[in-house]
C-alpha cells in the first residue's frame, strides 16, 4: 500500500489520546505500519483502523497537557531540525528511560521513523518521554559473568520471584527491588553484539513459553535495534541494557509451555499474509518484528516463533 494512504491513518490516530482504559497504549500507529509493511492492502488497513477505533468509543478523553506540550515541542523541533539533529540530541536522553510504558515509547517512535510521519515521530518521542521509566542501577558485582553464564542465572533464579502487579511497567518497578535484580543486572562482563544476544535470549524465551511480557521484550529490543543508529556514541549502553533486559525478564513471571509448539513448513510471505488478517495488534507487531529481526540477524527460529504467536 503506498506511504501517503498510511500517513492518511496516522494523521487520522493523532486525534486520539495516546492510551486508554487506564493506562493502556494506544498500539493503532504501530500495527499499521507494521500492516504496510506486511503488504496489507488499503482496504484491510483501513477496515484494521475501524476495528481499533472501537477501544475508543465513547467520549474520547482529552489528551493530557504534559503530552500535548511534549508533542507539540517534538513537532516543532523535528520541522526546524529534522530527525537527524533532533534523534541524535534526543534519544540519548531518552534512552535510560525505555521500560516506558513496556517499552512502548521507544517501539512508537521506532515505528513512526520507519514510516516517515513527522507528526507520528513526534508522538513516539512524547510518549516516551511522558512515561520514562529509568531503572535503579544495582552496586557493582564483586563478579562479572560471561553471557551464557549470566543467562542461565538468570532463568534459574527468576524462577523464585513474582510480581502481581497487572502492568508489565509495574512488575519492572517491583523487579528493581528484588535481590535477584541487584545480583545480576550489573553482573553480565562487557559483551560483543550484546543487543543481538539479548535478542537471542529473548527469542528463546518466548519459543519455550509464549509468554506475553517476552513478546515486549522481542518487539522492544527490534525497537532499539531500529534506533540505537540513530543515536551517536552511547559509553552506558551495555548497563542500560542489562538492567532493563533482567527487569523485563524478571517481570515476564516466566512459565514454560506445557509441551514444546509444533515445527510446522511455514513461509515469511505466509505468516505475514496471515498476520495481515488478524485484529490482535500484539500479534501482529511481534510477527513483523520476528520478519525483521530474521533478516537481520540470520536467524531462523524467529520464524518458529512467529508461527507460534499466530497458532
Amino acid at each position: 500500500m503506498p506511504l501517503p494512504s498510511l500517513h492518511i491513518l496516522l494523521d487520522a490516530n493523532l486525534e486520539l489520546p495516546p492510551e486508554y482504559r487506564e493506562g493502556l497504549s494506544n498500539h493503532l500507529p504501530m500495527a499499521l505500519q507494521a500492516l504496510q509493511s506486511m503488504g496489507a492492502s488499503r482496504s484491510r488497513l483501513q477496515a484494521f483502523n475501524a476495528h481499533y477505533r472501537r477501544h475508543f468509543d465513547g467520549p474520547v478523553p482529552a489528551v493530557a497537557p504534559a503530552f500535548a506540550a511534549l508533542l507539540a515541542r517534538f513537532d516543532q523541533a523535528l520541522q526546524q531540525e529534522g530527525e537527524v539533529v533532533v534523534l541524535r540530541r534526543e534519544l540519548p536522553g531518552l534512552l535510560p528511560g525505555v521500560a516506558a510504558a513496556a517499552f512502548h515509547g521507544a517501539i512508537r517512535t521506532a515505528h513512526a521513523l520507519q514510516a516517515g510521519h513527522r507528526r507520528e515521530l513526534a508522538a513516539g518521542l512524547a510518549y516516551w518521554a511522558w512515561h520514562s521509566q529509568p531503572l535503579q542501577a544495582p552496586a557493582a558485582a564483586s563478579q562479572l559473568l560471561a553471557f551464557d553464564d549470566w543467562a542461565q542465572r538468570l532463568r534459574q533464579q527468576a524462577a523464585g520471584w513474582r510480581s502481581s502487579a497487572p502492568l508489565i511497567s509495574d512488575r519492572m518497578a517491583d523487579a528493581t527491588q528484588a535481590p535477584v535484580y541487584r545480583a545480576l543486572a550489573g553482573a553480565m562482563a562487557p559483551t560483543p553484539d550484546l543487543l543481538q544476544r539479548l535478542a537471542g535470549l529473548a527469542l528463546e524465551t518466548y519459543l519455550l513459553s509464549r509468554n506475553f511480557t517476552v513478546l515486549h521484550m522481542i518487539t522492544g529490543l527490534r525497537a532499539l535495534r531500529v534506533l540505537l543508529p540513530h543515536a551517536g556514541e552511547l559509553p552506558d549502553l551495555q548497563p542500560l541494557l542489562q538492567r532493563v533486559f533482567t527487569a523485563a525478564y524478571l517481570a515476564a513471571n516466566i512459565k514454560p509451555l506445557a509441551a514444546p509448539p509444533p515445527k510446522g513448513d511455514a513461509s515469511w510471505a505466509r505468516l505475514c499474509e496471515t498476520a495481515t488478517r488478524s485484529n490482535d495488534d500484539h500479534t501482529i507487531k511481534l510477527v513483523h518484528a520476528c520478519r525483521e529481526e530474521a533478516a537481520v540477524y540470520g536467524e531462523a527460529r524467529y520464524l518458529e516463533a512467529a508461527a507460534l504467536a499466530l497458532s
